[in-house]
């Protein structure tokens, strides 16, 4: 039996993932944060790391979850260290990992153990 959460999780997850990617990646082509930078070194730094958890995010599986909210720190940080040159994109860049974060901890949290729901046999105690 699942929590009743969990479709909220994976909704809040997926949609501030994918608002955070597009933000990133408009915010990069169309020089809104560190306009000093290569587009190249930036889309690297900032865009790459998001791409790791994609598989497992999109599966649904809860060790993703539970590693791509530490990831999301980093996306935390980007957000206030732009704040200074761009506080719109800021508060949007912030806006969206929050929301990405706060799905991911909740499905980590709410989601079952697959192995704890179905023991095997060989655990079970003879009489």
């Amino acid at each position: 039996m699942h929590h009743p959460i969990l479709p909220l999780s994976r909704i809040l997850t997926l949609v501030g993932y994918g608002l955070l990617m597009i933000t990133l990646i408009l915010g990069i082509v169309l020089k809104k944060i560190y306009i000093n930078m290569p587009e190249g070194l930036l889309l690297i730094t900032l865009v790459v790391p998001l791409l790791f958890p994609l598989r497992g995010l999109l599966q649904a599986k809860r060790y993703t979850h539970a590693w791509g909210s530490f990831l999301s720190c980093w996306y935390l940080v980007i957000g206030v260290d732009v704040w200074p040159e761009n506080p719109a994109l800021s508060a949007v860049i912030l806006l969206c990992t929050t929301i990405w974060f706060t799905g991911m901890v909740l499905f980590a949290r709410f989601s079952p153990f697959d192995w704890k729901e179905i023991p095997s046999e060989r655990f079970k105690k003879s009489k």
